[in-house]
């Protein structure tokens, strides 16, 4: 039986969020300490209190007293895939209470597996398997690291206790072939100091995984630790670390095998741009933190899908992002870098704001309604999408460029078309003096076109006078040698960024 919803009231630093339509693989995105590690680490202590009773065995604090924001109002609601709820709290004497009583299909038992990519290997003591055994249950990780899980699971494998059997090690060692087949020979062994390790051939040479790359460390961890807990909700912080992109891909299809043919169910807090592509197998979950107050707001599958096959936008630029500006082409991707990055980086430093380049095929599809971006809003509001306008100022946008903009705004989207024909025209008069290189004949066409009527295209214009337009690395060059201040701006472009994204910003923060 799964979890369906969890909430969360008053633990630590979330005050009240509810995580909702949970399916076998979920995955938490948001920025650092928006509270993605306390989601797992209430969730855990649901876990524990619905399997001993007790919370001692909760391992990151110094005292339970200091999880609880409000000792009274916290509690942990829990729904199931059955439709049963029940609802964990805390007593006076900071001990667990459930209510109802829960029946046995309801207690789970959790493993939380922290960001480990291999320095507890290096701390290398004597342990007995039994000891091993009893660290375990104590969920006491910080005693015993994978190698010493890894020899225990293989003593009683083969002795056939502890719910192991031979083929129980064997399935580990595949796994790690597998997912490593640069590697052969793969064995836990014991040292001359009777000390846990693991040996395995690499290009004929016999290593001990000290000498291994940090992945394959940290990918032992987490199958060992999911493999000796038992346990039916798996709770991991930053599984990505150390795994290279491909091997990440890799390992999700893992947990998703684990989930389909163990039954767990996971729960991941993550950075990683790799696992957002993965919309058919994962539920996403974002996260953010408005001075304090965290929210939860689920992605719909659909923004994913819509974002990597019809925009051509990786998902983890819009979600991880506080703000986006979307923009057509590769040069306003430079021009607003430098203006967001640079000449309004302090008024943007406390958050992420991300310049992002729409597929070119995507204004036709949104237009027509073939592409739904709305469905990306639930996610992610702060969204401002800029049209060139494809006319001269004095003439109405093209006919485009206003379905454009209005089909963003009938899915509740912001967006803006360019006063001036296209962004080419806003560029300052210094850049474009400076990329003709001191030719005077070409410094005054370029002149010519910046002040000209704008009837045409700003490249069709260029090409005829051998003007040069800078692109590219060339244009950031410029940008970041010409234009220091917001005073080279156009007053159209200070505009929009003050009424619009620096608004943005002080609501996030809760300045307003």
């Amino acid at each position: 039986m799964k979890l369906q919803t969890v909430e969360i009231h008053n633990f630590k630093g979330l005050e009240a969020v509810t995580i909702s339509n949970c399916g076998a693989l979920n995955a938490l995105v948001g920025k650092n300490n928006s509270g993605k590690s306390s989601v797992l680490h209430a969730i855990d202590m649901a876990g524990l209190a619905l399997s001993v009773r007790s919370w001692n065995l909760f391992q990151p604090k110094l005292e339970v007293k200091d999880l609880f924001a409000d000792v009274g109002a916290f509690s942990i609601g829990l729904k199931y895939s059955d439709g049963s709820s029940l609802t964990v709290a805390a007593t006076p004497q900071y001990g667990p209470e459930v209510n109802p009583n829960p029946t046995e299909h309801q207690k789970f038992k959790s493993v939380l597996i922290l960001p480990d990519v291999g320095s507890g290997m290096l701390q290398r003591r004597h342990h007995t398997p039994k000891d091993i055994i009893t660290y375990v249950e104590q969920r006491n990780y910080a005693e015993v690291n994978s190698l010493d899980i890894l020899y225990a699971i293989k003593f009683y494998a083969y002795r056939e206790e502890h719910d192991f059997s031979p083929q129980s090690y064997i399935s580990i060692l595949d796994e790690i072939k597998h997912y490593f087949p640069e590697i052969e020979d793969v064995e836990s062994d014991r040292t001359e100091k009777d000390i846990a390790t693991l040996i395995y051939t690499e290009l004929g040479r016999r290593l001990d995984i000290l000498y291994s790359g940090t992945g394959l460390k940290h990918f032992l961890d987490v199958l060992l630790k999911t493999t000796i807990s038992g346990a039916e909700i798996v709770l991991l912080d930053e599984p990505e670390l150390g795994l290279h992109p491909d091997l990440q891909r890799r390992f999700i299809k893992y947990l998703r095998q684990l989930a389909d043919e163990k039954g767990v169910q996971f729960f991941m807090a993550t950075h990683s741009p790799v696992l957002l592509n993965y919309a058919d197998i994962i539920s996403y979950y974002r996260i953010i933190n408005i001075r304090g107050n965290r929210a939860v707001l689920p992605v719909p599958n659909d923004a994913i899908h819509t974002l990597l096959s019809d925009l051509g936008i990786r998902p983890s630029d819009v979600f991880n992002k506080d703000i986006c500006v979307l923009v057509e082409g590769a040069a306003e991707v430079v021009f607003f870098e430098h203006i967001l990055h640079e000449l309004y980086s302090q008024e943007f430093a406390n958050v992420a704001i991300g310049v992002i380049q729409y597929a070119g095929g995507a204004a036709e599809g949104i237009v027509s309604g073939a592409i739904d971006v709305g469905n990306i809003s639930p996610a992610q509001k702060y969204t401002l999408w800029i049209r060139d306008r494809d006319a001269a100022p004095d003439e109405e946008p093209s006919e485009n460029a206003t379905k454009f903009v209005n089909a963003l705004k009938k899915r509740g989207l912001k967006a803006h078309i360019w006063g001036k024909r296209e962004i080419e025209y806003y560029y300052p008069e210094e850049v474009m003096i400076a990329a003709q290189q001191g030719d005077e004949s070409r410094e005054k066409a370029a002149r010519r076109i910046l002040l000209g009527d704008q009837k045409e295209k700003f490249r069709d214009a260029a090409k005829r006078d051998n003007v040069c337009v800078p692109t590219g690395k060339y244009l950031r060059k410029l940008l970041m040698e010409r234009v220091r201040n917001k005073n080279f701006l156009d007053q159209e472009i200070r505009t929009l960024v003050v009424t619009t994204l620096l608004t943005w910003k002080k609501e996030i923060l809760g300045e307003r």
